[in-house]
């Protein structure tokens, strides 16, 4: 039996391919200017979810939260 992925999974593996892409090309970038550039009010969780997948690492400067990229050798 075949898995069935609904519009909104959809919805949602493209908006994790956005914010991936923009944190590539923004290093450093903070959630309030990717929410920003994404149109969306909270990225909260779909940070979190490309963190838990290894894909970007969260730091801390300050009061100030950023994302990276994570490299790969």
């Amino acid at each position: 039996m075949r898995n069935k992925i609904t519009k909104r999974q959809k919805s949602r593996e493209k908006m994790l391919r956005e914010m991936l892409s923009l944190i590539r090309k923004n290093p450093g970038i903070r959630p309030r200017e990717l929410n920003h550039l994404l149109n969306r009010k909270h990225s909260a969780s779909l940070g979190g979810t490309l963190i838990k997948q290894g894909l970007v690492r969260k730091e801390r400067k300050g009061a100030a939260v950023c994302y990276y990229p994570k490299k790969f050798a």
